[in-house]
């Protein structure tokens, strides 16, 4: 069966489109924060990401008791779907590891650009896997972005400033997109079937787990050092995951796949601009303009999605 979102006129489809990409905008922000934390972080980049986990199955429980939510219970989803529910975060715990390792090794803005990659992934993957029909108007869009994030990387990365681990780090963003791809494609089905909430709470319990053996037995230690550092994973967990996320997987429920993807290429022009802001990087009229075509290209793909 095609997995095609469609949109109709009607008044409460429409708002409830309009929240999504809302939503959509949101987790872009939110997990555009994710690189600067993970890279302030005086932990692991594995140990990191198994506390971005952890902590965020607090806040979503929090958030879901606070908020009056229903969770459904694991044994009343279909086998199918309670499969897909523990691959997806299977799948994420794998997304979390090689995204840390891959901040670790490489700049902020070179993951985050070679993370960009996952709209491709997920659009390839929807249209033969799933059946979802994509407009020219969407890769018109899609083109447009990712030249505006290939832009800005290089105004970012010259070979005077090149990290020593590049291509190792190159390497692990690419996997950590193919991964995160996995992941929403994963979701998508669920998320016909299950609310956010449960999405979210499960998928992160299991993925917490998932990564939780490989820190213990990677990481030099587990307990950071300051205040400060418990502080910058609580926001990790809280702001990027827990927020970040939660929009996204909310968002999934009324838009399209491939068009949801977009999210990452909106973390990127984020991502340099936080940078710019605490961690002093420049930021120049040229890199604005690269991430003014990001948006332009996220609004070009959105209109395809409602035409």
């Amino acid at each position: 069966m095609p997995n095609r979102m469609a949109l109709t006129s009607s008044p409460s489809t429409s708002q409830g489109s309009t929240l999504a990409f809302t939503a959509l905008l949101g987790a872009g922000i939110a997990v555009g924060f994710s690189p600067i934390l993970a890279r302030v972080s005086d932990l692991a980049p594995l140990a990191s990401g198994f506390y971005r986990l952890a902590f965020a199955v607090v806040a979503i429980w929090l958030a879901i008791r606070l908020s009056g939510g229903e969770l459904q219970p694991f044994g009343a989803m279909t086998r199918g779907d309670r499969i897909r529910m523990v691959l997806a975060g299977i799948a994420f715990a794998a997304d979390i590891a090689f995204w840390h390792l891959a901040i670790a090794h490489t700049t902020v803005l070179e993951a985050t650009l070679l993370a960009s990659t996952v709209p491709i992934i997920v659009t390839v993957a929807s249209v033969f896997f799933f059946g979802e029909k994509i407009k020219p108007l969407f890769v018109i869009g899609l083109a447009v972005a990712l030249a505006g994030v290939v832009t800005l990387a290089l105004q970012r990365t010259g070979a005077l400033a090149m990290p020593p681990d590049r291509l190792l780090g190159g390497v692990y963003a690419v996997m950590a997109a193919s991964f995160y791809a996995a992941y929403l494609l994963l979701i998508t089905k669920v998320r016909r079937n299950s609310s956010t909430g449960t999405i979210m709470l499960t998928t992160t319990l299991v993925s917490a787990l998932a990564i939780l053996p490989f820190a213990w037995a990677l990481s030099p230690t587990m307990e950071s050092g300051s205040l400060n550092g418990w502080l910058i994973l609580i926001a990790l967990a809280v702001v990027s995951h827990a927020g970040g996320q939660g929009m996204m997987t909310f968002a999934l429920a009324h838009l399209p796949t491939s068009f949801s993807s977009m999210m990452g290429l909106m973390q990127t022009a984020v991502a340099a601009v936080v940078a710019w802001l605490i961690l002093s990087e420049p930021l120049t009229l040229m890199m604005l303009a690269s991430g003014a075509a990001i948006l332009a290209g996220i609004w070009i793909c959105r209109r395809a999605t409602t035409v």
